[in-house]
């Protein structure tokens, strides 16, 4: 029963026709990089690495909030969770074959847009291989990763958000509003510790601080500016956000089901 429903929400989410809007979005976003980086002819190989990873990460965010956080909602607001737990299956069970079924599907999005992104790059490299520079493609495979493990704790955040709130639409602006403020937080922190920043009110720095350690710091998988740039690999550093990053998503889906055992489903 396990693997069935993960085999269902892996199918519901392909046959989701937002995942063709998405694909078309990131194809055209690719092929923009292409024409982009014949208009700068200086550090080609950096901006196309760029906006490659950047619309992998738009793009595999789209499939979260479009696709993901619509299969596990929908269930429990049309009642269609009852024929998994007439099965006899548990709700922990339940919840933890819906996030590996989405855990799949993002599998393969980020697969496909890994070899989007290396064709993309190979492509502008054989136009522009004077300007190109050096692209560690390996690091951009790393990046894709990452990527995904972003994408596994915000579609198990999605499903906590679900156990709470009253309908999609309020999973999707809590999930939203997660990704930005846990996209941003360790900039801002950092700016306010600069010796030369702005003085700000003491209770906006410690809402700014209590941002920092309370929501998921997205920007430890971002990997863009590695990739792009040639910066050097701090492998212990790599480790870390990985634990960090599977170790969060196994505390917050563990929330979740907690959550979920003590749900009125009626």
């Amino acid at each position: 029963m396990l693997l069935a429903i993960i085999r269902v929400t892996f199918w519901e989410g392909l046959r989701n026709k937002a995942i063709y809007g998405i694909s078309l979005l990131a194809g055209l976003m690719m092929a923009f990089t292409v024409v982009l980086s014949g208009m700068i002819m200086r550090d080609v190989g950096k901006v196309a690495t760029d906006l490659t990873l950047s619309t992998t990460t738009f793009a595999a965010l789209l499939v979260v909030l479009f696709v993901g956080i619509t299969i596990l909602a929908r269930d429990i607001e049309r009642k269609t969770v009852y024929l998994a737990m007439s099965r006899s299956i548990s709700r922990s069970r339940y919840v933890v074959a819906r996030f590996l079924g989405l855990g799949l599907l993002q599998t393969l999005v980020l697969a496909l847009l890994l070899m989007a992104s290396l064709s993309t790059l190979l492509l502008v490299k054989q136009m522009y291989t004077s300007y190109f520079g050096t692209v560690s493609f390996l690091m951009v495979a790393v990046a894709h990763l990452f990527v995904l493990i972003q994408m596994l704790l915000l579609s198990a955040l999605s499903i906590l958000f679900s156990m709470v709130a009253s309908s999609p639409f309020v999973t999707f602006m809590l999930t939203t509003i997660t990704w930005l403020i846990g996209s941003s937080t360790q900039e801002v922190k950092q700016m306010l510790e600069s010796t030369d920043a702005v003085q700000i009110a003491l209770p906006t720095t410690l809402i700014i601080k209590l941002a920092y350690y309370l929501f998921p710091n997205f920007a430890l998988f971002d990997l863009k500016a590695i990739a792009a740039h040639g910066l050097a690999v701090n492998l212990p550093k790599l480790g870390i956000s990985l634990v960090y990053g599977l170790g969060y998503s196994v505390a917050v889906l563990s929330l979740a089901i907690i959550l979920f055992k003590r749900k009125e489903l009626v």
